[in-house]
């Protein structure tokens, strides 16, 4: 084989291996073909806002965040149809928000968006067109999605659910769940352990997982011994507030009574144990 042929061959395995490594999500140049005319405006910082799903927000795009992203290599069009370089018209960006965050992840996630749309967050959006119901993007992200499965997004998972139910998280991070979480734990319940993921329905329903046709086998699954007894312990209990449980609020009274009685008691004790100690000498220095 010639030389020019042997350096032909070297220089076609190269490109090949450079283009695969391109290709790899995090990796310096992965996206940077399909996306390099897109970053040279949406990189810059201090870009302005724009207004989408009832909310402003920003147009520059964090290549850190986003060359780490599981989607990094992907082509922004993947998510942005119909956009090309360059000032985009009204037509093009009207209805952009829904089309990135919603309808575009349905092309790959399939399985995934018809769990959604049958869930009490689907119907909202999809149906009862609310602007704060949350969309894929909301739970997941823009550009910088981190895989679901890593210890990292499950540990995150309380954080996102409590920017809309803040109560509910509040609650939870009383239980023993919420604070093996907060320390650091990854085998504790989090939200989606016994609410699910994209398929999520109210108490209501009796399809949903903590209904009480399902109670039982959704605590099961970290529980195998649970029953029906067990099932009935309250996880979303505001103990300062008689409305959400009076005999957990009651309980919980009546405890710190008894704990103010025994410690006022206890160092009552004391002080009058000092005082006749004081009278009768007991802390000169000539006594024995």
């Amino acid at each position: 084989m010639s030389h020019r042929r042997l350096l032909a061959l070297a220089l076609a395995v190269a490109l090949a291996a450079l283009a695969a490594w391109a290709m790899i999500p995090g990796s310096a140049l992965a996206g940077t073909a399909q996306n390099q005319r897109c970053f040279a405006c949406h990189a810059q910082s201090g870009l302005s806002t724009v207004e989408a799903n009832g909310a402003l927000r920003s147009v520059t795009v964090n290549t850190d965040y986003w060359s780490r992203s599981v989607h990094s290599q992907l082509d922004c069009t993947s998510c942005h149809v119909g956009f090309v370089p360059g000032k985009h018209s009204t037509t093009v960006t009207q209805g952009w928000w829904k089309q990135a965050a919603l309808t575009s992840c349905s092309n790959c996630h399939a399985k995934e968006f018809a769990m959604y749309s049958g869930s009490f967050h689907g119907n909202l959006v999809m149906n009862e067109r609310a602007t704060n119901a949350p969309t894929c993007a909301d739970c997941h992200g823009s550009h910088a999605i981190i895989n679901p499965t890593s210890a990292e997004f499950r540990a995150s998972i309380p954080s996102i659910c409590g920017r809309c139910h803040a109560e509910r998280s509040f609650t939870y991070s009383d239980t023993y769940h919420g604070q093996a979480t907060e320390l650091g734990g990854t085998m504790a319940a989090v939200c989606t352990d016994c609410h699910g993921n994209h398929r999520i329905l109210p108490p209501s329903n009796p399809d949903s997982l903590v209904s009480s046709r399902n109670i039982v086998s959704t605590c099961r699954k970290c529980h195998p011994k649970a029953n029906s007894l067990f099932a009935t312990y309250l996880v979303h209990v505001d103990r300062g507030n008689p409305r959400s449980s009076f005999i957990i609020w009651f309980n919980d009274l009546a405890h710190a009574a008894l704990i103010g009685v025994l410690f006022a008691f206890g160092g009552s004790h004391c002080l009058l144990y000092f005082y006749r100690g004081r009278r009768e000498g007991l802390y000169g220095r000539r006594t024995h």
